[in-house]
């Protein structure tokens, strides 16, 4: 390489206008969709909660009216006060988890699904923006309630 041309090549800028007017640019839209997605989605109150086994529902509760109703054998129900302690019981195991009625939020707190216990350290449901809460080796799923979503997760 000639001596020129390798001090033309250290005298170059290190941006180009181009270049940043395209960082610019960029930077603008990851903002946008940060705020779209972020910022702007309306987090409501649950209208209730319910607990899924291997698709089928085993539990569920309405925060509006204040009740619940189990179905089938595998499901038991201790009441103390607003908090409900919900335990299902299963061949592969069990799991626990605690609704307070009054704050409206669900919680696992309690698995013996694996070492790790992942479905335990999800974080609780406390809104209609709120994930639900899985334990894949047991098929379990608390699934949050609101008047716009189905218990699918589909939008009425």
């Amino acid at each position: 390489m000639k001596e020129s041309k390798l001090n033309e090549v250290k005298r170059a800028a290190w941006f180009k206008g181009w270049d940043l007017l395209v960082y610019a640019v960029l930077l603008v839209f990851l903002a946008a969709l940060f705020f779209a997605f972020v910022i702007l989605p309306e987090r409501g109150a649950l209208t209730g909660i319910e607990i899924l086994l291997k698709n089928e529902r085993v539990f569920s509760c309405d925060f509006e009216e204040g009740t619940y109703e189990t179905f089938g054998e595998s499901v038991q129900v201790q009441e103390a006060g607003s908090l409900l302690t919900v335990t299902v019981t299963t061949e592969e195991g069990y799991n626990v988890v605690v609704i307070n009625m009054q704050e409206r939020t669900a919680d696992m707190t309690d698995a013996d699904c694996s070492w790790s216990r992942d479905c335990v350290h999800m974080a609780p449901i406390s809104d209609t923006m709120s994930a639900q809460i899985a334990c894949i080796p047991h098929g379990l799923v608390v699934v949050p309630l609101s008047d716009a979503l189905h218990s699918d997760g589909t939008l009425h």
